[in-house]
């Protein structure tokens, strides 16, 4: 039996060159700065460069490396039982509005692509949503009969091309797949000259509203009319998004399968845990991608435990054995459903923002790219109403804003309480960390492969709560509000944009 790989690079990463884009040095004028370089940032940059726009897109790693670098790229404007959802929430027009909306995002990455001359992978495949329960049969003629009401091609299927036994799916129309970095960094590339500037490695710290706007970075001042926040979190805390959507952690384990053997379309399961799973072209062959086992940010230390889960069911319902690639990815979740895309607070006219894609991103990142760059054209869109991130729902929204608040709450209080009750360091294991109390203050120790000790504060530097050790990234992560850092105390993840300073043990 082949082990899983030790590094958790995702496919898409590994199987594309990174081009190499200078950081900001020095003050800039421009009428809009894109704070972020994923699938939303690079959507609403090339669209207002279109309209004439000068545009700066900035990003704090590299390019295409965030949440869009690491999703399973499904293309679809069936999101699991998402529409039923909506339809609750918001009616059945809002139901129709955001599978419009989605339906349109799948088209309108089939049309860049052909227009661009984009060697994507991209392919039309129906995408299913699965259930092997009978007692789940019910809610699965829900969600079909909500994407049927929604204007979508679905229907409710007793049979599958899954090698397992089902009990129903429900089948979506209209969706594809495709290699999100071979679409957006050509794409992004073309921004750079004529009034278009690509930096990486220049972190956003703030964004003082005015006239112009001021955006402050680690290699200088951005002036610009209009700014979009496209961190996947806001890093600005002005909205309070933090508190409105919640973070999960989910995994994906890629596996080389024959092509008599692969699935065509799409597909995720109903419950718990989930499993998605999609092909993917690889060199003369293909890969199975399976992934899932979310849970919230920070819950969960044993996540080496996560890969393996997904692996066994890999072997066991495919009868693959190669996994080349296994890695991670972080997904934001609203209080409603729908994902919050408009000004950063209200009253705001010139800071925009995006986030709560819910996992669903290809298509919602587009979507959010679209209505950012129809606002600062000052284009009216018929999906806004629905996106508004300003929006008050309190019947949808109220308990679940309740609840996870309270755990929010509950860790900033139960972490510290552990911590203080634990001093020792010197038996870590190499790949493992623990918060301890040392000198006074919580330190988030961790000792690496080689064996080296790592300290740092154990205080994320976002709101305060203490961070908890992912064991199968190596890393850091904040359970409140999805920060997340590097041994080292480096942000690999935001809304946090400072360090964890180093300690001294």
């Amino acid at each position: 039996m082949t082990e899983l790989p030790a590094s958790t690079e995702s496919y898409w990463v590994a199987s594309t060159p990174q081009p190499e884009h200078p950081p900001l040095a020095g003050d800039l004028d421009v009428d809009v700065a894109v704070l972020g370089a994923g699938i939303v940032g690079i959507t609403a940059a090339r669209r207002l460069r279109a309209e004439g726009r000068t545009v700066a897109l900035v990003e704090a790693r590299r390019l295409v490396r965030g949440a869009t670098g690491f999703t399973t790229a499904k293309a679809t404007p069936g999101h699991g039982l998402r529409l039923s959802q909506v339809e609750s929430a918001f009616g059945s027009d809002g139901a129709r509005i955001y599978a419009e909306a989605n339906r349109a995002a799948v088209d309108e990455i089939e049309a860049t692509a052909a227009a661009e001359g984009l060697d994507c992978d991209f392919e039309r495949a129906p995408s299913f949503v699965y259930t092997e329960s009978p007692d789940e049969v019910e809610k699965l003629q829900r969600e079909a009969n909500a994407q049927l009401r929604a204007g979508l091609d679905a229907e409710l299927v007793r049979e599958s091309e899954l090698p397992f036994p089902i009990a129903a799916a429900v089948r979506t129309g209209g969706s594809a797949r495709f290699h999100p970095r071979k679409y957006l960094l050509p794409l992004a590339a073309s921004l750079a000259g004529d009034g278009g500037h690509v930096f990486e490695g220049t972190t956003a710290l703030d964004v003082a509203e005015g006239t112009p706007c001021v955006v402050t970075t680690s290699g200088g001042e951005i002036r610009a009319r209009d700014v979009v926040v496209a961190t996947h979190m806001p890093f600005l805390d002005r909205g309070g998004f933090f508190a409105r959507a919640h973070p999960y952690r989910s995994y994906v384990v890629a596996a080389e399968i024959d092509a008599g053997s692969a699935p065509q379309g799409m597909h995720i399961s109903a419950g718990r845990p989930t499993r998605s799973i999609r092909t993917a072209e690889h060199d003369d062959g293909l890969l199975v991608l399976v992934g899932g086992e979310g849970h919230r940010t920070g819950d969960e230390q044993a996540t080496e435990g996560s890969y393996a889960r997904l692996a066994h069911w890999a072997r066991e319902r495919f009868g693959v054995e190669e996994f080349p690639y296994r890695w991670s990815t972080q997904d934001l979740f609203t209080l409603d459903g729908v994902p919050y895309v408009g000004p950063i607070r209200p009253g705001s006219r010139h800071v925009l923002a995006a986030t709560g894609f819910g996992g669903w991103g290809m298509t919602n990142g587009i979507v959010a790219g679209i209505l950012l760059a129809d606002r600062i054209l000052g284009r009216a869109n018929p999906w806004a109403p629905l996106f508004d991130s300003n929006r008050a729902k309190p019947r949808a929204s109220a308990w679940p804003f309740a609840k996870e608040n309270a755990q929010v709450a509950a860790r900033f209080v139960a972490d510290r309480v552990a911590a203080w009750r634990t001093t020792a360091f010197a038996d870590l294991e190499p790949g493992t960390g623990r918060v301890v109390r040392h000198g006074g203050s919580e330190v988030a120790v961790s000792r690496d492969a080689s064996g080296h000790l790592h300290a740092v504060s154990a205080v994320c530097t976002h709101l305060g709560c203490l961070v908890a050790w992912n064991a199968a990234e190596g890393s850091w992560d904040c359970p409140c509000h999805g920060s997340r850092f590097g041994c080292d105390g480096e942000v690999l993840e935001g809304p946090a944009v400072r360090p964890l300073e180093s300690r001294e043990l």
